[in-house]
């Protein structure tokens, strides 16, 4: 047991205090409850205990144990209780509800930046209004989990809800208000108050509409855990509108808390560790080499059994295995995920992202040790549904010269989810069979006319070349062709083209 450990009494000096039982009053062992700093667990009584300094502290929080339900209001998960402000101690007890049957299998719709603005706003109106995409995501989500009736439905966003203003959070919520089931919520450097003197100013909007920045779930037999790896500037300089500075990585906060907690998790345990900004590999750069912390959270990760890592914040979608990427991988038991924006393109919410994916989310199912993932593109725009969007959408070919978004001749195909673990990127015509087409780091055609009709106007916007697309010289003669490609996970994808 820890120095917190109520042994079955309370401490009167003990700032925070309580009782974690089940629906049936009775008590739960080995219930994880923290401050944000400290971690503790229920003894057999159920009670526990910390002696927090509660000036500093502004939450208290369980993590959810397997078998138990995830309670939520207005689709927001209820774990977590508010310190009230000045209190000398205070006392916090959880019910939790357990689980009928086994909550082994379930379904994750994990989205990335929706990073709504207000209509008004002069870098929401070029094509489209942020919070009318947003909307349409939300619709797109409630459908497809309503089909899912054999199994407990969550959703994780993986920051960047709002962009900088603050008066938003009404809208985002809006949004999550009819779900039917609970989302996880990481910050992301647009959730911050841009221009607080204090990364801990910085989340008090946040905090206020979604709780506690660090914490963490059991889902069946994964272990979740929600960091915030956006440590914010003093940036009191700056007015409200603008955007403040910050550096990628775990605070000294963060880092003590995930110290605490995972000193309580089991390293046979697979991690999912969601945070903003990515913790592990992303296009060109390493930021388990340079981010605040990164040596400290490695290290606490790689003595887990496995670990997949998610975050959002690029905008483009990227995957990297370690195991299968190199000879000698760093981090063997890792991998990297990153989801495009799942609203489209900054600024123009466009169709798709600034590398070619398609506004959408990805649908993770989980049963017992077994992860697979699958994206799902936004079936709904302004509100309509897109009649012509193609079944289970996974890439998109381009014929040689497409409307002048290529001249080299070549047939290119933007597979924007895949990974090392796919199996080739096969192309047949009239002259080829099956042949596999090579990797080309290059620019989507059609987010790339996106890019040049619009870069004058809405500055922000970059020329993106991106590693998942793929080429090929077709055969002479050749006026049609067909694609296929098998992801990781054994299912078989087509498109055609023809000019």
């Amino acid at each position: 047991m820890d120095g917190n450990s109520s042994e079955g009494e309370f401490n009167s000096e003990a700032a925070l205090y309580g009782t974690v039982q089940d629906n049936y009053g009775k008590p739960i062992a080995g219930v994880l409850v923290s401050d944000g700093m400290q971690t503790t667990e229920t003894d057999a009584k159920g009670n526990w205990q910390l002696f927090s300094d509660l000036k500093l502290r502004r939450f208290v929080f369980v993590t959810i144990p397997a078998g138990y339900e995830v309670p939520s209001k207005n689709g927001i998960p209820q774990f977590w209780q508010r310190i009230p402000e000045n209190e000398k101690q205070f006392k916090a007890d959880f019910t939790l509800m357990k689980r009928a049957g086994s909550g082994d299998r379930y379904t994750i719709l994990m989205t990335a930046d929706p990073q709504i603005r207000a209509k008004t706003a002069g870098t929401d109106k070029y094509m489209f209004h942020s919070i009318d995409i947003y909307e349409d995501m939300c619709k797109d989500m409630k459908e497809l989990a309503a089909t899912i009736t054999d199994r407990p439905v969550y959703s994780i966003c993986l920051g960047d809800m709002v962009h900088n203003n603050m008066s938003l959070w009404e809208d985002y919520c809006e949004g999550l208000k009819d779900f039917s089931f609970p989302v996880f919520h990481v910050i992301g450097n647009h959730d911050h108050i841009q221009n607080a003197a204090s990364d801990d100013l910085a989340v008090a909007e946040y905090e206020k509409y979604l709780g506690p920045t660090n914490y963490a779930v059991d889902l069946g037999q994964v272990h979740y855990i929600f960091l915030d790896n956006i440590e914010m500037a003093d940036n009191s300089a700056l007015t409200a509108s603008a955007t403040g500075a910050y550096k990628n990585g775990l605070s000294e906060e963060a880092v003590e808390w995930l110290c605490g907690h995972l000193s309580h998790v089991d390293k046979n345990k697979i991690l999912m560790v969601c945070g903003h900004t990515s913790f592990y590999k992303k296009i060109g750069y390493d930021p388990s080499v340079s981010d605040l912390n990164a040596s400290v959270y490695t290290g606490l990760f790689s003595a887990y059994k496995f670990v997949h890592s998610w975050a959002g914040h690029n905008h483009d979608y990227y995957n990297y295995a370690y195991a299968a990427e190199e000879t000698s991988p760093k981090y063997p038991n890792v991998e990297s995920h990153i989801l495009g924006r799942s609203t489209g393109m900054l600024g123009l919410n466009a169709s798709v992202t600034s590398d070619g994916g398609p506004r959408g989310y990805l649908v993770i199912d989980v049963d017992g040790e077994n992860i697979t993932w699958k994206f799902k593109a936004c079936g709904y725009e302004e509100g309509k549904k897109l009649e012509n969007l193609p079944a289970d959408w996974q890439l998109r070919a381009y014929a040689p010269n497409e409307q002048g978004w290529y001249t080299s001749g070549k047939v290119y195909v933007n597979v924007w989810n895949y990974d090392a673990h796919w199996g080739p990127v096969y192309y047949s015509d009239s002259g080829k069979t099956k042949v596999a087409m090579s990797k080309d780091k290059t620019h989507d055609g059609y987010a790339n006319s996106l890019y040049e009709q619009y870069k004058d106007q809405y500055t922000v916007l970059a020329y993106t070349t991106t590693p998942h697309m793929f080429s090929i010289e077709p055969s002479e003669g050749a006026t049609s062709a067909t694609i296929e490609t098998t992801d990781r996970f054994g299912n078989r994808y087509t498109a055609s083209v023809s000019w």
